[in-house]
């Protein structure tokens, strides 16, 4: 089966083996080399982008579609994000990736122009399905999963950039194991223009998700630990089972009250996430090398009293109350001595006896 890439079309889906869409005449092979295999989302009139798993000379890829220009500024920012950066939990798009193509629409006696983008399928299902079907993840994943996304957005900030748009749809659980993340078309590079613009107050697009985006994102001034808070909320999303937009907030405070609904969770790793959702950006760790810092094995956890119930504190406390006790018993005896040698010198000498310390 081949799909029209014409959104205009009325019968989108045609033969494999034909060379233009029987509906509408488009030429079915794009760039004499994509064709547009199954979509991967519902096909809707209406939306701005679509998006198709495309064969390309036998290997299976992701085709996006831009129908309306309006987006193309994020979509060509997409575009050159994920060509500069090279990581395995990043979707590969090729030099020749992104390119236009220009659609005669007969009916409509004028043209379309669509604006593509194609980059590298990535196997498995995001953890917004995964969740749905397993339930909420064991501490031991969550260690092992916040240290991957960690160490992808490590690759992302250091190329002066930060995703934006971090959420469990957005992130990808392949066959091996490791995670994937993906939809970088609210990617936003962290130049001194931006930085002016979010200082002046001017505006800035904004990008929301309920429940996961951070208030100054809301208030189109998002900065790189911006993208710490929308990991954090995803992690409570991924321990607890309930979405972060369902749990209720400290209303002094802002911070989110999820801890009861995740006991398995230790106050190491709860210290943590809540320090990535703190409700302002300079509450939140500097920089993904800090994260890291803190995933590390060795890391030291914060000390506290040592309990009572501790063997070896209890031994220790025996111990000394011994060792008390032997001092105490020495030293009596020792005066009860002293005072027995004073009595004999005295009546030795026929004086009378001191007073008995009582």
């Amino acid at each position: 089966m081949s799909y029209c890439i014409n959104p205009k079309c009325l019968v989108r889906q045609n033969p494999s083996d034909i060379a233009a869409c029987l509906a509408c005449g488009t030429p079915l092979l794009i760039q004499q080399r994509y064709r547009l295999v199954q979509p991967l989302r519902e096909l809707d009139e209406l939306g701005q982008t679509e998006v198709f798993l495309t064969e390309d000379q036998g290997m299976l890829k992701v085709l996006k579609v831009l129908k309306t220009p309006k987006l193309l500024k994020l979509f060509e920012r997409e575009a050159k994000t994920l060509q500069q950066l090279q990581h395995s939990g990043i979707p590969r798009v090729e030099p020749d990736g992104f390119f236009s193509l220009s659609i005669h629409l007969v009916t409509y006696k004028h043209s379309l122009m669509l604006h593509c983008l194609v980059m590298q399928k990535i196997e498995g299902q995001n953890l917004e399905q995964w969740l749905e079907q397993q339930g909420p993840i064991s501490e031991a994943i969550a260690w092992q999963w916040l240290k991957q996304l960690v160490e992808i957005l490590d690759v992302v900030h250091q190329h002066e950039l930060f995703h934006r748009d971090i959420k469990l749809s957005n992130i990808m659980l392949q066959p091996g194991g490791q995670l994937a993340l993906i939809d970088f078309g609210t990617a936003r590079e962290v130049t001194n223009t931006y930085l002016a613009k979010v200082g002046s107050g001017r505006e800035v697009t904004g990008i929301v998700s309920p429940g996961y985006t951070p208030l100054e994102q809301v208030n189109g001034k998002a900065v790189p630990q911006s993208d710490f808070y929308a990991l954090g909320r995803s992690f409570v999303y991924l321990l607890t089972g309930k979405h972060p937009i369902d749990l209720l907030e400290d209303p002094q405070t802002g911070a989110l009250n999820w801890r009861d609904a995740a006991s398995q969770v230790s106050a190491r790793l709860a210290d943590l996430i809540d320090d990535l959702m703190a409700p302002f950006p300079g509450q939140r760790p500097l920089n993904t090398q800090e994260i890291l810092q803190r995933l590390a094995p060795d890391f030291p956890s914060p000390q506290k009293p040592p309990s009572l119930a501790s063997p070896r504190l209890r031994w220790l406390i025996i111990l000394n109350l011994c060792l008390f006790l032997l001092q105490l018993i020495t030293g009596f005896l020792w005066l009860q001595a002293k005072q027995q040698q004073n009595w004999d010198s005295y009546r030795d000498r026929d004086l009378p006896l001191p007073a008995q310390v009582q």
